[in-house]
């Protein structure tokens, strides 16, 4: 009920999400720090900070979804923890897994990885902010425009000069799911 104090979420409810969610957001967060993976983890530290207080504050708004809630924070989160960093890119000490399933489909998967966030780095900062927003947080362009302070039509243009720009890497977008449809059409 509106107004109404809400129930507050265990630790064990809590500590379900992170480890659920966690990976895959750090995966996120990276992308759009360009492969910084410090400022990632901080990304998704402090956006599982503020959904803990979210979930504990009887007078916040009720979240429905938390996955939504979460990835579109941490996207948030880790555009503006990286704009200070915008031109650098260190992408040599990426963490390296412990035990691998095959090391040349690792090298290949960890090459995709690479030339995907060494091309996001190196888009401008607005064009790198549309991105994220649309195709790594998932958000509809109206949102993307809202959060940025743009109209929709400006947030299509740089997503589209985005695209162009990260077209010699089509292949790896798609592979990680960055990127679906043709360019133009509305995903």
């Amino acid at each position: 009920m509106p107004g109404q104090p809400g129930p507050r979420v265990g630790a064990a409810a809590f500590d379900a999400l992170y480890r659920q969610l966690r990976p895959r957001l750090l995966g996120k967060a990276a992308l759009v720090c360009g492969g910084m993976r410090a400022l990632a983890h901080d990304a998704v530290q402090e956006a599982f900070y503020e959904c803990w207080r979210r979930m504990n504050d009887p007078h916040a708004k009720p979240v429905e979804a938390w996955g939504p809630w979460l990835t579109t924070t941490v996207v948030r989160k880790a555009v503006d923890l990286c704009r200070p960093h915008a031109r650098s890119a260190p992408l040599d000490d990426v963490d390296q897994p412990a035990r691998t399933p095959g090391m040349a489909a690792l090298m290949d998967v960890k090459e995709g990885y690479l030339m995907v966030c060494r091309g996001i780095a190196r888009l401008p900062e607005r064009q790198r902010e549309a991105v994220a927003l649309r195709h790594i947080a998932g958000l509809p362009a109206r949102e993307v425009a809202e959060l940025m302070g743009v109209k929709e039509s400006t947030v299509r243009v740089l997503l589209s000069q985005a695209r162009r720009t990260l077209a010699p890497l089509s292949a790896e977008l798609r592979r990680m799911g960055l990127l679906d449809g043709e360019e133009g059409e509305e995903q």
